[in-house]
C-alpha cells in the first residue's frame, strides 16, 4: 500500500480524506468525519488526538456501536470475509492460527462469556500483543465493571487506530501518542 503524507492528506477534500482513512475505525466512518473538521493536522499525533476527541465527545450509544463494530478476536473462518483488511492482517499477525485447538476452544469460550457479560466483543490491540497474551488479559478484564470495561475497549480502539494510521501515513516513526 502506498503511504500518503500528512500534508497530502490535509489537502484532500472531505470525501477523499474519509476514503483514505476508511477502516481505521472499524465500520465507523463518523470518527474520521468528525476528526477531519479539525484540519489541518501538523502531526500524526494531532490527527490521532482529534479522532480520540471525536470518540470522547460521542454519545454513549455511538461509543457502544463503535465497540460493537469490531470483530471478535480469533474470528471463525466463516467470519473472515466480513472482516476489514486491517482486522484480517492484525489477527493473522497476532498468531491466532498458531494456537493449539484446546487454546482456541478456551479462548472462544471466554470470549463468549465476555460478550454475554458486557454485550459487545472483547477489544484488544493485537498489534501490541501476541495470541498467547490474550487469554490472561481477557480473564483479568472479565473482572471489570461495565463502565470501566467500556473505557478499556475505547482505549484499545484508540491504540488500534494509531497503528492503522501509522500504516497509512508517511513518517509513521512518530512515537506513540498514548
Amino acid at each position: 500500500m502506498n503511504k500518503i503524507s500528512l500534508v497530502g492528506l490535509n489537502a484532500l477534500d472531505s470525501a477523499s480524506f474519509g476514503k483514505v482513512l476508511s477502516g481505521v475505525y472499524e465500520h465507523s466512518p463518523w470518527v474520521i468525519t468528525e476528526a477531519a473538521r479539525s484540519r489541518p493536522f501538523s502531526t500524526m499525533k494531532e490527527l490521532q488526538a482529534s479522532c480520540e476527541a471525536a470518540i470522547d465527545r460521542a454519545s454513549h450509544e455511538a461509543q457502544v456501536l463503535l465497540i460493537q463494530a469490531h470483530p471478535d478476536l480469533a474470528a471463525k473462518l466463516d467470519q473472515l470475509p466480513h472482516l476489514t483488511e486491517f482486522s484480517k492482517k492484525e489477527q493473522s499477525k497476532a498468531g491466532f492460527a498458531m494456537l493449539k485447538t484446546a487454546e482456541i476452544d478456551e479462548l472462544r469460550a471466554e470470549l463468549t462469556r465476555y460478550r454475554a457479560r458486557f454485550g459487545h466483543p472483547f477489544i484488544l490491540c493485537v498489534t501490541e500483543y501476541s495470541a498467547v497474551d490474550v487469554l490472561p488479559i481477557l480473564k483479568t478484564r472479565m473482572q471489570c465493571e461495565q463502565i470501566e470495561e467500556k473505557y478499556n475497549c475505547l482505549s484499545q480502539i484508540a491504540r488500534i487506530g494509531w497503528h492503522r494510521l501509522c500504516s497509512i501515513l508517511e513518517n509513521s516513526h512518530e512515537s506513540s501518542p498514548i
